[in-house]
């Protein structure tokens, strides 16, 4: 299946942003779907409902990791490549929607119990993150040159 259908498929069955985005890359990577859906599970809604950094900023980035990351911990040159994607995603995910945490991108604080409640009411999780998740999946499967 292609890796944009998947990655909807993830939010239409109520997945979070970060596990929509990430669980399709850790399947092309070699990792399982519970694992990779458990990984990814508290990065939704700004990390725990906090509104901090985008989940799928966060699956995305998490994908550049799991494709380049390190595990030699003096890697310098493989930290920079990798460092290097992530920063281009970021510049390129910010150009597209003007920042990067949920109450940027929302205008509501999801930490804050009543916000949190407008954005459900408003209906902003079903009208603007699916497309973030769509265009930070996207982003990522460019930087990555992961074919489709």
């Amino acid at each position: 299946m292609r890796l944009d259908l998947e990655t909807s498929a993830y939010r239409e069955r109520g997945f979070n942003c970060a596990q929509s985005v990430f669980t399709p890359f850790a399947t092309r990577l070699g990792i399982d779907e519970a694992l990779a859906l458990k990984i990814s599970a508290p990065f939704g809604a700004g990390m725990g409902h906090m509104g901090q950094a985008c989940g799928a900023v966060c699956g995305a980035l998490m994908a550049i990791g799991m494709a380049e990351g390190t595990t030699p911990g003096r890697d310098v040159a493989q930290k920079e490549a990798c460092n290097k994607l992530a920063q281009a995603f970021e510049t390129q995910f910010v150009e597209l929607h003007g920042d990067l945490s949920c109450q940027g991108l929302l205008g509501l604080d999801l930490g804050v119990p009543a916000e949190l409640q407008v954005a459900k009411d408003e209906g902003l999780f079903q009208t603007l993150c699916p497309v973030f998740v769509a265009d930070a999946s996207r982003l990522a499967r460019d930087l990555l040159k992961i074919p489709d």
